[in-house]
């Protein structure tokens, strides 16, 4: 999905809608509290593992996308070296992984959760979540609160989210999203983000499409998948101030701590 096309990468770390997301001092507050190591699932190109380590602690970094890790490999070579020592990247699927070790803390920001579709692909992920846990280790994930007025009236169409925004290299691009599918009895979203590359001098652009399914989720039915999977839940926030989840949150937040040993 982050393979899209060579450029994603870059512009993954210049949309505004990233950049200022308020989820980064949560993420490194978790890990903080947490103490000894933490794995990010879906780490990209380390919009929050980099915070993460520059805060002191030591963090390892899942992500399928060759690509997004080659970027956040970039990324980590201008930090000083005491953060570049408490880093560590792995190639790997967020639904089956096996890193040898464990660590105290597993987070998966930014609805990592919300692209694994299938119920075997999200028991999964908590099973090697949890193998990956020492004894009442803790998992942290977000996904968003169903919206299901906006899941109604999705038209198909696109929808400019992303204003014309400078790239490093001169070009610019701007960004439109759409909802082309709802497919209710799967609880799936069949979303397109729609990038316009424009070129240093302006005079063309390119229209590149990233595609992908994101399963939506209910808090009852969260529960339930982690009490499969081994884990206890222990708070799910309504946003990254953890308030209380109400139903006009914007996010569900789920703290879990694991409770059960996983076979290796």
């Amino acid at each position: 999905m982050y393979d899209a096309f060579p450029e994603l990468p870059t512009i993954y770390d210049s949309v505004p809608a990233y950049i200022n997301r308020r989820d980064v001092q949560f993420y490194v507050d978790e890990a903080r509290h947490a103490g000894g190591c933490a794995l990010e699932v879906g780490c990209g190109t380390g919009r929050i593992l980099l915070p993460i380590a520059r805060s002191g602690q030591t963090i390892d970094g899942l992500d399928e996308s060759r690509q997004m890790l080659e970027r956040c490999e970039t990324r980590l070579r201008a930090e000083p070296e005491a953060v570049r020592k408490r880093v560590t990247l792995h190639e790997g699927d967020a639904s089956a992984f096996d890193l040898g070790r464990q660590f105290d803390l597993v987070i998966a920001p930014f609805r990592v959760v919300q692209h694994l579709t299938t119920t075997q692909e999200q028991l999964g992920f908590l099973e090697s979540a949890a193998r990956h846990l020492a004894p009442r280790g803790r998992l942290v994930f977000d996904v968003f609160n169903p919206n299901f007025a906006a899941l109604a009236s999705a038209d198909g169409n696109e929808h400019e989210d992303t204003p014309d925004t400078p790239l490093p290299d001169g070009r610019s691009f701007r960004r439109a999203g759409r909802v082309s599918r709802v497919r209710w009895i799967d609880q799936v979203s069949e979303i397109e983000l729609v990038y316009y590359i424009s070129s240093a001098s302006g005079d063309k652009a390119e229209r590149r499409v990233q595609s992908f399914d994101m399963r939506w989720f209910l808090r009852a039915e969260l529960v339930h998948l982690l009490e499969r999977g081994g884990f206890s839940v222990r708070s799910i926030y309504g946003d990254f101030d953890r308030s209380p989840l109400t139903d006009g949150s914007p996010e569900q937040i789920v703290c879990a701590e694991r409770i059960t040993a996983v076979a290796t």
